[in-house]
């Protein structure tokens, strides 16, 4: 299991490569990497078939912004989930212009917590707070209790 262990070095290599246009590269860098963003996806759109397909986009933002990743800012990890993130937030935003039904917050199940209405789906603090009918300041203190309560469960990946 060590084996398959790429470590930070390992990974600017990795992802100098990619730019390089190295296609290998890039196939050892969605072998790693596709099983963790396409949770992330799938936990953001809830839909298996719309995950795969933004997977693939968020692959293809990659390999077009690879230049752009820096090593000191950032993991290539985080990176490559801030671009997934944003692929799918930028589909769910497509989706609700095109279908006004989504925009209704109706639509939405009523216990959505605070941390997946501003994270997962992309809402700010205020459309958050609306949608669930409290004040940004709860919403805060909501979004704090859940990242306390997540650092205080272990997370096994």
């Amino acid at each position: 299991m060590l084996n398959n262990f790429i470590g930070p070095d390992e990974d600017v290599n990795l992802a100098v490569s990619v730019n390089q246009g190295n296609q290998q590269s890039f196939g050892k860098l969605y072998d790693k990497y596709a099983p963790a963003l396409f949770g992330i996806i799938s936990r953001i759109v809830n839909d298996k078939k719309l995950a795969e397909e933004i997977l693939n986009a968020a692959f293809v933002n990659t390999w077009n912004q690879v230049a752009t990743f820096n090593a000191s800012k950032t993991s290539l990890f985080t990176w490559l989930i801030s671009i997934a993130r944003q692929t799918a937030l930028d589909e769910i935003k497509s989706e609700q212009f095109k279908n006004p039904l989504y925009s209704n917050p109706v639509y939405e199940e009523n216990k959505k917590s605070a941390f997946d209405l501003v994270y997962y789906k992309g809402l700010n603090c205020i459309e958050a707070a609306a949608q669930l009918n409290i004040t940004v300041e709860e919403l805060k203190a909501d979004i704090k209790m859940t990242i306390k309560n997540m650092k205080e469960k272990e997370v096994v990946c």
